[in-house]
């Protein structure tokens, strides 16, 4: 039995994924921030999945250590994944700052997925064949990586953070396609659309409201992220899926690879707590 692993899989795109995962006969390990939710989530995919093999693991993803806590909880699940879905993230209205003094949808959005990767990478290795999946959206016009500002300190806006995130999840995709290309691990990202999420929590009522009006279920979501990561059809790696619902749409990600690799290695020491464990 093949195991999936979910980050975010308490919720919204993330538990919808997961069930449907669940219905198709995969082993689930679901990851929510919330005790409490994360049994209640994990007992709703078992009962509508029909599926006993779901698990659970809970933790924090806002700070590093928080990361590095998570990880070695679904090390000590198993030793093999062979699909791992990123479905971590939040909007935020207004500036927050992590323990380790990074803006807080940077910490959540990419670097807690980044973190993730380079941890399972191992065991993604030991499946015949591991898809990892990342929960995306297109990437916004001017939007940059701000090296001289990750954290934003200076001149936060919610669609600054948000490009940033964007871009830097597209070109994390990007930058493993380069670095993995003759793996048997692929990862690509798609757009997830306007869906009825959790995400949009912290942000104003007038935007929540417009999400909830014309948002999409989560279940009707999904598709792609299902498709990724089920389908026999996928053996790229590097590509961006940019119609909800429409999973043989693809495009390569081609963005400037001297910044992608600068992420990159930005990233890397970003995370130096979980570094030694990173292949």
């Amino acid at each position: 039995m093949k195991t999936v692993i979910v980050t975010g899989g308490n919720s919204g795109i993330g538990k919808a994924t997961a069930t449907e995962l669940a219905r198709k006969g995969y082993r689930v390990i679901i990851h929510g921030r919330d005790a409490q939710k994360t049994m209640i989530a994990l007992q709703d995919i078992i009962k509508q999945s029909g599926n006993s093999r779901v698990e659970a693991v809970t933790g924090d993803m806002s700070s590093v250590a928080g990361m590095k806590k998570v990880a070695e909880s679904f090390r000590q699940k198993t030793d093999v994944v062979d699909i791992l879905v990123l479905s971590t993230g939040i909007i935020l209205s207004r500036r927050v700052e992590t323990a380790d003094g990074l803006e807080g949808a940077f910490a959540a959005q990419y670097l807690s997925r980044f973190a993730t990767v380079q941890w399972l990478m191992p065991m993604l290795r030991k499946s015949p064949f591991a898809r990892i999946v990342m929960v995306g959206a297109p990437t916004m016009k001017k939007a940059a990586i701000h090296f001289d500002d990750l954290s934003l300190r200076n001149n936060f806006s919610m669609m600054r953070s948000m490009g940033q995130c964007m871009l830097a999840s597209h070109m994390f995709v990007q930058e493993f396609a380069k670095r993995h290309p003759n793996d048997n691990v692929v990862m690509n990202i798609f757009h997830v659309g306007i869906a009825k999420t959790g995400v949009v929590r912290e942000v104003n009522v007038v935007f929540r409201g417009l999400v909830k009006l014309f948002g999409a279920s989560p279940e009707k979501a999904c598709a792609n992220a299902v498709y990724l990561a089920d389908n026999d059809e996928v053996k790229f790696s590097g590509y961006f899926l940019p119609k909800p619902g429409k999973p043989h749409v693809k495009e390569k990600i081609q963005y400037d690879h001297a910044i992608s690799e600068r992420l990159w290695n930005t990233s890397m020491e970003l995370i130096e707590p979980v570094k030694e464990m990173a292949v």
